[in-house]
């Protein structure tokens, strides 16, 4: 059950760091506006429903293991949290900003800015997460 539980766990991140690689490259392909910014609307629902997974695998995880508080699990909390406010700034920026403007381009940027910190994000906890107690 606590190896199934894992598995999950990681594979719902590796997911999540997908979806971020695929808005990313998105972002530096697609060229009409209103394409892009459909497509990141609806991308944003399968973000958030991922990310969901993913807290809530952990949640199951920390449950079966019975453990407590560590580094590590605070670290991955804040991470969720670092996620998760990033991308509700990416969602309100892409909401206010009307495609085919000379101000999509400030978007275009700021989302690639909050993808790549997204991505950081999981990098840094993946890679911490087995060093840490």
């Amino acid at each position: 059950m606590e190896k199934m539980a894992l598995e999950i766990h990681i594979s719902s991140v590796v997911i999540l760091a997908l979806i971020i690689v695929t808005n990313i490259a998105m972002i530096l392909i697609q060229k009409d506006d209103w394409k892009l910014k459909k497509y990141l609307r609806i991308q944003a629902t399968a973000w958030s429903t991922v990310l969901s997974m993913v807290i809530f695998t952990g949640m199951i995880f920390m449950a079966v293991t019975h453990s407590g508080f560590t580094v590590k699990i605070i670290a991955m909390i804040a991470a969720a949290l670092a996620l998760i406010t990033l991308e509700v700034r990416r969602h309100f920026y892409l909401k206010r900003v009307k495609a085919d403007t000379e101000c999509f381009e400030k978007f275009r940027k700021r989302a690639l800015r909050y993808y790549i910190f997204e991505l950081l994000w999981l990098l840094i906890v993946g890679g911490l997460s087995p060093q840490l107690p």
